[in-house]
């Protein structure tokens, strides 16, 4: 393809495309083009009829810019606009890119002297502006600026809506400015803001562009009309007050002019033929959970709060170790720019604890405008009565009474507020639309079906307003009643489906907000604050919030009068309440109180999925507790009873359960095929997603398999298996689900040697309990960090902290671990020399075994002891022995081959010192070849070194 003269005109039937002036023509007739539209255009007819990829294209017209595919697109369907009924020249080849088809001929370029005469004799005049030069630079709108120039290269009239304060008018002057020096034409800004009557905009915009209008009514055809063919962007700022006039002025502008694009304003959009409408976002906030100082002051509202604390001369407050608590102040205000900086402004003078103080006071807090600002901009609360007051009295109404639901709503929620006789939803969902035209309700994008929200600035001025109708009480009624009967249907059973859980989530501020409400006006509202309670009880639970469902459920449970003592809401409350406690204070006796008191109920009242689920927490409590003999009494119970629900659900939470206990006391065997058929029956129970509070058994009980597994011989497949079921737990959302799968795993690592791998889960594990309010998850955290220091040879450290860790969970009833960190403290207190305190901590560590029946620890406890003994200064050498034997055969018994190994490894030792290298052999040998997979492990790799010698 030959390259043509820049200066050449294509033609092709009625249509011309001239590279000169860069316009397209049709009949002679100038037809309006983006400048990003026309270089497409000029790509595509320099071709020759030949397919130009999407990617060529982006490459050309942006060239080392990334762009997304959709821009592209925008300028596409601009294109296609131009050409009109001829559209079908510009085709598209679905995945590939475009042609332009037809049959274009070159034709010289006239001189662009010859249209408007001698460049000699009529100089060219410069291009004019009035908008200002920016004061300082525009944070965090570089994206949303580089989108609206390619928009406006596409579209000639686009508007900027958003709330007030979200900054539509700074960020339309800087598109503004940056668009006017390629721009080839005029770039005005018309103020809308100080008018206040409709006919007046047009007499506006004529003094600001100094037109020159005949005749003395001043209308938007003649402001068009005196504009004629002139190139020029108009900018129309702050339109919402006079929203009809501006659309007519703006649509008789671009359907009289064709070289003029009008760039707006308004809380809401025109709403013309043509309009490209762009909602401003906030800007960036951190999320709540995030700390990394580094990370925080990426955001741009961090960015742009910062700024103005060090032109206010305040950046000392924008220290690092300030950064969590200015991202706290960012998402209280919505990453709103004005109330930013309204912030901003009172950290200098009051320091910022006291502003994040305050701020439950946002009206009479943030007031600190710049006096140059206009009125409305001046403070917060000024800015939200512009956009309220232009509201219709129905709208206000609405606006204040969605203000009671926190963290949006659904149509049948607002519908519920409402409340009145009359109000239909449709008429609901109207006002709803208008609000969110009008950038006062926001919708929702998360989820996936009606759902919209306030902004939680504009939601508090609402519910000002709320307070000042003398109407708060009823809505707030309206708004508790009509939650509590939505999320009781989630109180039904014990069962929480998966599938429904997201539809409870998102109404969880909701039902808090409603709790606040009914338990602080006393006996008035008990009633509803109790069914609040127990509807939310199971979701709480479901979703790991065990500080707030033990909360309110001991709140609900204090409210209670006789005639609800004994009923199913008491056994729901004193579920929720011994679940939580449990995991949240250890194993307090109010904790077991309230489990059993809910048994009691449950079954008095035949609730029979109930009376497994809190079978299944009691067996989990008595397990955290060290308590095998009960862990086992109350697993079989709940084998039982699923044996009478005979769900595929509740027969995978009792053989789970069981699975442990028989794991806890030695029985290998048992407990692998009871891990199986938990596992055979959570797959059943895949059509439903069927599981009891959220509990899913799947990851735990595969890890438990996983641990079995390594224990009776088979390192290899338990680590490959443990590797995959933590890729899996990535994804798991419940906390009490993911921390019993973690301390299994850690424990299969540590036991397996790898170090590395078991630091890892650890800190995962903590992590979990940190974010769920997890203490004592926290507390066994560190004592596992405590006992990996060991294992590395830090003894005194881990030691040090390792004790502290014992009695903290001592003092909470917390047994769980009690028996591998008292064998790991014994290690360490030997290896730092103190052989009394070790033997006392190992002695202890057996008789509480004898007393709880966690058999599976024994052996291990028993072959520490006897290595003891032989580190003594003064070998106890039978002794040693004796232990040796006890533990082989107990190993053999449990079928614990990996415990065997590890003691006929010392007893093989001891053996050879005492010069009977035969009998050494003999004995270990057999139990090495036994194995055929995990060579490479710790334990495997010393009994062959120790057999190449004996040999």
């Amino acid at each position: 393809m030959t390259e043509e003269s820049p200066q050449a005109v294509y033609a092709s039937n009625e249509w011309e495309i001239d590279l000169t002036r860069r316009e397209a023509r049709s009949r002679g007739v100038s037809v309006p083009i983006g400048s990003r539209a026309f270089e497409i255009l000029e790509i595509l007819v320099r071709s020759g009829g030949e397919l130009i990829s999407k990617y060529r294209l982006m490459e050309q017209v942006w060239p080392g810019a990334v762009v997304e595919e959709n821009t592209l697109q925008f300028h596409i369907s601009a294109i296609r606009k131009a050409l009109g009924a001829d559209r079908g020249l510009l085709k598209t080849v679905s995945g590939r890119g475009y042609r332009l088809l037809g049959r274009w001929s070159v034709l010289e370029a006239t001189e662009p002297g010859h249209r408007f005469g001698n460049a000699e004799r009529n100089p060219k005049q410069p291009f004019r502006t009035n908008v200002p030069i920016a004061g300082s630079a525009l944070i965090g709108r570089s994206e949303p600026r580089q989108h609206l120039l390619d928009v406006l290269s596409a579209y000639r009239v686009v508007t900027l809506t958003g709330p007030g304060g979200i900054g539509k008018s700074v960020l339309a002057l800087e598109v503004a400015r940056s668009i006017f020096p390629t721009l080839e034409g005029d770039c005005w800004i018309v103020e809308l803001a100080s008018l206040s009557d409709q006919a007046l905009v047009p007499a506006a915009v004529s003094v600001a562009l100094g037109l020159r209008i005949a005749g003395s009514v001043i209308s938007a055809e003649s402001v068009a009309r005196a504009l004629d063919r002139a190139k020029l962007l108009l900018v129309l700022d702050n339109c919402e007050h006079l929203i009809d006039a501006a659309a007519k002025l703006a649509e008789t502008i671009v359907r009289l002019c064709p070289n003029a694009s009008v760039l707006a304003t308004s809380r809401e959009i025109l709403r013309i033929e043509g309009e490209y409408a762009y909602r401003v976002p906030p800007l960036d906030v951190p999320p709540s959970r995030q700390d990394d100082k580094d990370v925080i002051r990426e955001y741009s509202a961090v960015q742009l709060f910062n700024a103005r604390l060090i032109a206010l001369d305040a950046g000392s407050s924008a220290r690092p170790e300030n950064l969590p608590l200015i991202a706290a102040i960012c998402r209280r205000l919505d990453g709103i720019p004005l109330a930013i900086e309204f912030a901003a402004a009172r950290v200098a003078t009051l320091g910022l604890q006291q502003t994040t103080d305050l701020l439950g006071d946002r009206f009479s807090l943030l007031t600190a405008g710049r006096r140059t600002a206009l009125p409305r901009h001046q403070t917060l609360r000024a800015t939200l009565d512009w956009s309220y007051e232009l509201l219709p009295e129905a709208e206000r109404t609405l606006l204040r009474r969605l203000a009671i639901c926190a963290g949006g709503f659904t149509l049948e929620a607002a519908t519920a507020v409402m409340g009145d006789d009359g109000v239909t939803a449709a008429m609901v969902a109207e006002g709803i639309a208008s609000l969110a035209a009008k950038s006062l309700v926001s919708l929702d994008a998360s989820a996936p079906f009606g759902r919209w929200r306030l902004l939680e600035t504009i939601r508090a001025y609402a519910l000002d307003k709320l307070a000042e109708s003398g109407e708060a009480e009823g809505i707030a009624h309206r708004h508790g009643a009509f939650f509590r009967d939505l999320f009781a249907l989630a109180a039904e059973g014990p069962f929480v489906n998966f599938h429904d859980l997201p539809h409870y989530v998102r109404d969880l501020d909701n039902i808090r907000a409603a709790l606040g409400w009914a338990f602080s006006r006393g006996a008035e509202k008990v009633d509803i604050g109790i069914g609040l309670a127990v509807a939310a009880g199971p979701v709480l639970l479901a979703t790991s919030m065990l500080p707030e469902c033990h909360r309110w459920s001991e709140q609900a449970l204090l409210a209670l009068d006789d005639t609800k003592r004994g009923t199913a809401d008491e056994m729901r409350l004193q579920a929720g309440l011994g679940y939580s406690l449990m995991f949240t204070g250890g194993g307090s006796d109010e904790a077991r109180a309230a489990l059993d008191r809910s048994l009691f109920i449950a079954e008095d009242c035949g609730e029979v999925p109930y009376q497994m689920w809190l079978l299944s927490a009691l067996n989990i409590f008595h397990f955290r507790n060290g308590n095998c003999r009960l862990t086992l009494q109350c697993a079989k119970r709940s084998l039982a009873v699923a044996k009478v629900i005979g769900d595929p659900a509740a027969f995978a939470l009792a053989h789970f359960v069981l699975g442990n206990s028989l794991y806890l006391v030695g029985d290998l065997k048992g407990a692998s095929g009871e891990f199986e058929a938990a596992l055979q029956n959570r797959s059943r129970t895949q059509r439903t997603s069927k599981v009891y509070f959220g509990f899913d058994v799947a990851a735990p009980a595969a890890m438990g398999l996983a641990s079995t597994l390594c224990l009776q011989g088979y390192p290899r497949q338990a680590t490959e298996q443990a590797h995959l079921i933590l890729e899996d737990a990535l994804h798991i959302k419940h906390s009490i689900t993911l921390s019993l799968t973690l301390i299994h795993a850690v424990l299969l690592f540590l036991w397996t040697g790898d170090l590395q791998t078991a630091e890892k889960v650890t800190d995962w594990y903590i992590s979990n309990g940190r974010s769920h309010s997890l203490a004592l998850q926290v507390v066994v955290g560190r004592g596992l960090k405590a006992l990996l220091a060991i294992s590395r040879g830090d003894s005194q450290t881990g030691v040090d902290i390792l004790q502290g860790c014992v009695q903290e969970l001592r003092a909470a009833s917390y047994g769980m671990m009690a028996s591998p960190f008292n064998i790991s403290l014994a290690e360490g207190l030997a290896a730092t020399g103190r052989f009394g305190e070790s033997m006392n901590v190992i002695d202890d560590g057996i008789h509480l075994v004898e007393v709880n029946g966690d058999l599976i620890y024994m052996t291990e406890l028993l072959r520490v002891k006897g290595v003891l003994l032989l580190s003594m200064p003064q070998p106890r050498v039978e002794e040693a022995e004796m232990l040796f034997v006890r533990s082989l055969e107990l190993s053999r018994q449990q079928g614990a081959r990996a415990g065997e190994l590890r003691t006929a490894i010392e007893l093989a030792k001891l053996m050879a010192a005492q010069g009977r290298r035969e009998d050494a052999r003999k004995l270990l040998e057999p139990v090495f070849t036994w194995f055929v997979e995990g060579l490479d492990t710790d334990d495997l790799k010393a009994a062959e070194r120790l057999l190449t010698t004996l040999r």
